[in-house]
């Protein structure tokens, strides 16, 4: 029996009744060869966009209960608008608990889950136990903190949000504070800006604004267009003068060097530099007089008995007073320290003695964080502290520099974003900044674009050694017997 002489049907294969979108079974061992139009290059079809192409900031965002729960804590932390911080994390841990996505933990939380267990070994040994046991509490609802975000931040759209969202609640209550406090209600920290609650303290406020001021700086690298690169763009002019305003010399100098390293670092160093001058013109004309007085102050200082020509206030002759306290404390205590959040306590007793000039005795801090964290912890908990960000920064930046040719605008956002983190450890040396939820969460947001970045170079190279082996593109990563 013949079949009838008959043109093949659309979608059937030349020459017979094969779906043509299918390939032919072949015999075992001889590679599917995939249908591909002539002339197809072998190698990946195209590249990832790392260019947010879309112009506000919550399309395609999945509002998951932890996401939501920590955009809640966030507003709550630098706005203090509404005492929503509790209530937030509360529901992003049930969030966290009720999700179906894997459950991270990444690295940096492992190393300050190791630290923290050294802390509660120095709380066994401390004199001031109640001081530590209240101090571990802290640190412990922190580590909380950064399991939430690394397990809600998941996506590009989500990460591009939360880092849009922190920005705007930044600009709107902290900065706009501290600027209205300065120009308009003339209330300041001896001629130095400031806000309040955590940002009372000028030091501490210019600190925070570099890590915002990387934030910022980071997303412009992957906004093509629209409202959140013209607002980050407005922020770059904003957020320096404010530093300025705060005449901090810790963060005068973490800021030069987190302009050092972008500028060292930037895919286009000489437009970089440009944009540089422009605007540190332009926010050197638009700020009072006087602002750099304390910075050029330092000129003066040639050993430490120039230090009280450093400023009026006696600032540096006192700190390097509370320095020497804390040189003598770690020296005593060189193994577990005084105890997490003792220092004060032990610092009173210390500065007592006829050694130190009066002028550093009372429960004072080191304004130091590296001296904070080893007087506190010792010498074993300051390395499993600092070692811990540190291997981070690493991992983060072979991740960096794998993706400079694959993802690069998500390279250069990297990089930029550990630069404001190199910035802060910078200004950090002037101040007791160790255990703060913005550098965590600056930290954690960075890790999770880097985990975004390797899931999706990974599909690529996947494709592409696909595509060079014969086999259909879609089916590339499944594993074999999937």
């Amino acid at each position: 029996m013949t079949n009838p002489n008959r043109p093949a049907p659309a979608g059937l294969a030349p020459g017979g009744l094969w779906p043509a979108h299918l390939p032919r079974p072949q015999a075992p061992g001889v590679p599917i060869t995939p249908l591909r139009p002539p002339n197809t290059p072998v190698g990946p079809e195209k590249k990832v966009e790392d260019i947010a192409e879309h112009r506000m900031p919550w399309t395609g965002v999945s509002w998951t209960l932890v996401y939501v729960g920590l955009l809640g804590y966030v507003f709550a932390i630098t706005t203090y608008r509404f005492p929503i911080g509790d209530i937030s994390m509360a529901l992003a841990l049930i969030g966290l608990l009720t999700q179906r996505d894997r459950f991270r933990v990444p690295g940096i939380l492992t190393g300050l889950g190791v630290f923290l267990i050294w802390c509660v070994i120095g709380y066994a040994l401390t004199r001031d136990p109640a001081l530590v046991y209240a101090r571990l509490q802290i640190v412990g609802k922190l580590w909380m903190i950064g399991l939430v975000a690394a397990n809600a931040l998941r996506t590009r759209a989500q990460i591009r949000f939360f880092v849009v969202f922190w920005l705007a609640c930044f600009a709107f209550w902290p900065v706009r504070g501290a600027l209205f406090n300065y120009y308009i209600y003339h209330e300041t920290l001896y001629g130095r800006a400031a806000w309040n609650y955590i940002f009372a303290n000028p030091n501490d406020l210019a600190a925070y604004c570099i890590l915002q001021l990387g934030l910022a700086l980071g997303l412009l690298s992957m906004e093509k267009r629209g409202p959140v690169k013209l607002g980050t763009i407005a922020g770059l002019a904003v957020v320096p003068l404010v530093i300025m305003l705060t005449k901090s010399r810790g963060a005068f100098l973490g800021f030069a060097a987190f302009v050092l390293f972008v500028i060292a670092g930037h895919r286009k160093r000489a437009q970089a530099i440009v944009v540089t001058v422009i605007l540190a013109a332009l926010v050197i004309g638009i700020a009072p007089s006087g602002v750099l007085d304390r910075v050029q102050g330092l000129e003066k200082v040639q050993g430490t008995e120039d230090l009280s020509e450093a400023d009026a206030e006696g600032s540096a002759v006192q700190r390097f007073e509370i320095w020497k306290v804390a040189r003598l404390i770690i020296s005593d205590y060189p193994i577990t320290g005084v105890g997490l959040g003792a220092y004060p306590a032990m610092h009173a007793r210390y500065a007592r003695r006829s050694q130190f000039n009066p002028t550093a005795q009372g429960r004072r801090d080191t304004h130091s964080t590296y001296l904070n964290v080893t007087a506190e912890t010792g010498i074993i908990g300051a390395f499993i502290y600092f070692f811990t960000y540190i291997s981070t920064l690493l991992r983060i930046n072979s991740v960096r520099r794998r993706a400079k040719t694959l993802l690069p605008h998500t390279a250069q956002t990297l990089f930029i974003f550990m630069c404001g983190v190199l910035g802060f450890f910078t200004a950090a040396v002037f101040g007791s900044m160790a255990h703060v939820s913005f550098l965590l969460l600056v930290v954690v947001i960075t890790w999770a674009l880097s985990d975004v970045a390797t899931r999706e170079m990974d599909a690529m190279e996947a494709e592409r050694r696909a595509i060079a082996g014969g086999r259909p593109p879609h089916i590339a990563a499944r594993p074999v017997g999937a």
